[in-house]
């Protein structure tokens, strides 16, 4: 019998397929960081260890994206590794700062005795590094700019579609609020279907990159 390889169902299968192979690789893409972040007490002087922990999102999250890429990609699993690979030196360096912003703005509310203006505003810009960074990840997993060219291409793109800008926001809020009400563990195990949910709302931003910034090739 043969299978229509176009039909409803076969989509729907390749889409599990798919959302369970990236799952997959994420979570072993991060199990150090998560193991870690389990091991650890929910104790503010523990800070800097989650944060060293954290630092293996930002490669994942790369990865993540780069596999979603492809919506009739039937090697899930290899596209998720060269997107980690390609892409984990770029990642690093962009999302090692913005994790270090916003822990040593964390701990600072925890610890600093200094007025509550300066707490909110070192919180404010600890949570800005971390959606420039969210924003410069999603331009890596999809272009080969110069590391010294991501932040202005990212800002490009946020400005020239700011609601493609705006929906970074909402993803990393939902992120967080998934975290805070419900729990830890739940973004982790939703990581490939909020990484899809990202690369879908970033489209138009990319889209204006592609268009804009990207030579083409004759």
């Amino acid at each position: 019998m043969d299978i229509d390889r176009n039909g409803p169902l076969s989509r729907v299968t390749n889409f599990v397929y798919r959302l369970l192979i990236i799952e997959l690789g994420f979570v072993l893409a991060t199990a150090p960081g998560l193991i870690g972040i389990f091991l650890l007490e929910p104790d503010p002087s523990n800070i800097p260890l989650y944060a060293v922990c954290a630092l293996l999102f930002g490669p994942a999250i790369t990865a993540g994206i780069y596999a979603w890429r492809t919506d009739h990609d039937v090697v899930p699993w290899l596209r998720f590794w060269k997107g980690y690979i390609d892409g984990a030196a770029q990642s690093l360096l962009i999302w090692v700062p913005a994790v270090a912003l916003l822990a040593l703005a964390a701990f600072n509310a925890a610890y600093a005795q200094v007025g509550i203006g300066f707490i909110v505003a070192g919180i404010v810009i600890g949570v800005a590094a971390v959606i420039a960074a969210v924003t410069a990840l999603v331009v890596i997993a999809n272009f080969s700019f110069r590391s010294r060219d991501l932040f202005k291409v990212s800002l490009y793109g946020a400005a020239s579609a700011p609601l493609a800008a705006l929906g970074i926001i909402s993803m990393i809020v939902l992120t967080g609020g998934l975290i805070v009400v419900v729990s830890d563990w739940l973004p982790v195990f939703l990581a490939s279907f909020l990484l899809l949910l990202l690369a879908r709302t970033v489209t138009p931003m990319l889209a204006q990159i592609q268009s804009d910034l990207v030579v083409q090739q004759n």
